[in-house]
């Protein structure tokens, strides 16, 4: 390490597959003109082994995370600036988990989603390692929280979570339940799949109603899928609701309180975290976790 610099050995990456697999393209839209070649992954954690010049708040021995895709996450030691790391208690799977993963889900609901309480959330992809903290926060805030998934398994760990109502997308036509059940009623829908996700949740916003969209697998890198209808304000004028984004990157300045909270959340066992139970050892294996990934197979963060 160099002054000012940490290097640590990682003993654990979070995998981010869609993130991964449109960087890999250059299709990631705030970081282009990308040469090959390139290294993927975001967050990584593990112990510090050395620190350069001028550091004086981390030492040899101490656990530390980097999330920033500038020093690729895929890689056995790290090495870059003290001020981008953060201090944790160890370096564990579920630790891991909460940064970026469970910055995002914090930010987005607070900062995008205005959350309050009392609130009807929606939650696409509620199962997978963002989802099930999004679950999570939105419950323990004092909402009443939709989870929509695929499969049993699925929907039996969200709703283990906390969901008040699970809609299985694999087995079940979620605009009709929801058109049936929260008809005009969701005051926070959090989108990261897309496609006719993304129309069942517009169309049963309430007033004042927030559609955050986080992503939208359905599409994110393939030519978009031309839809003929009315235009979108038409769904949002009469009830005030709006449509939002949420991008992790731009939200850096929040990052390091909104880790921190967290961190307290789990240490006081407020926050439960699922980690995939299959595991993916060395560097070699970090494609057929992306493949793994991309196919919806994962239950909780890999």
């Amino acid at each position: 390490p160099g002054p000012g610099e940490v290097q640590i050995r990682n003993l654990y990456a979070g995998v981010n597959g869609i993130f991964d697999h449109g960087l890999s393209r250059n299709e990631v839209g705030y970081r282009t003109n990308l040469t090959a070649p390139l290294d993927c992954g975001v967050e990584s954690i593990g112990t510090v082994e050395a620190v350069g010049e001028g550091v004086s708040e981390f030492a040899p021995g101490d656990s530390a995370v980097f999330m920033s895709f500038g020093l690729g996450g895929y890689r056995e030691y790290s090495c870059g600036p003290a001020a981008a790391a953060i201090k944790v208690p160890e370096p564990s799977p579920e630790i891991l988990a909460l940064m970026p993963t469970g910055v995002s889900a914090l930010l987005a609901l607070e900062k995008a989603g205005e959350m309050k309480s009392s609130e009807t959330i929606a939650i696409t992809a509620a199962a997978g390692g963002l989802g099930h903290i999004l679950v999570q926060l939105a419950h323990n805030a004092g909402n009443r929280v939709i989870g929509i998934c695929g499969g049993v398994e699925k929907a039996q760990m969200v709703r283990d979570l906390g969901c008040d109502a699970v809609i299985d997308y694999k087995n079940e036509d979620v605009g009709a339940i929801l058109a049936r059940d929260f008809k005009d009623r969701i005051d926070i829908a959090y989108g990261t799949v897309g496609g006719r996700l993304f129309d069942a949740l517009l169309d049963n916003l309430n007033t004042f109603g927030r559609l955050i969209v986080s992503g939208f697998a359905a599409d994110m890198y393939v030519d978009p899928e031309i839809v003929s209808g009315p235009r979108v304000y038409h769904k949002l004028y009469w009830k005030n609701a709006s449509i939002r984004s949420y991008q992790n990157a731009l939200y850096k300045p929040f990052h390091r309180d909104a880790a921190q909270r967290l961190l307290a959340m789990y240490q006081e066992g407020r926050l439960k975290i699922r980690i995939d139970p299959i595991v993916f050892e060395g560097i070699e294996n970090v494609p057929q976790a992306i493949k793994i990934f991309r196919r919806g197979k994962t239950l909780g963060k890999q």
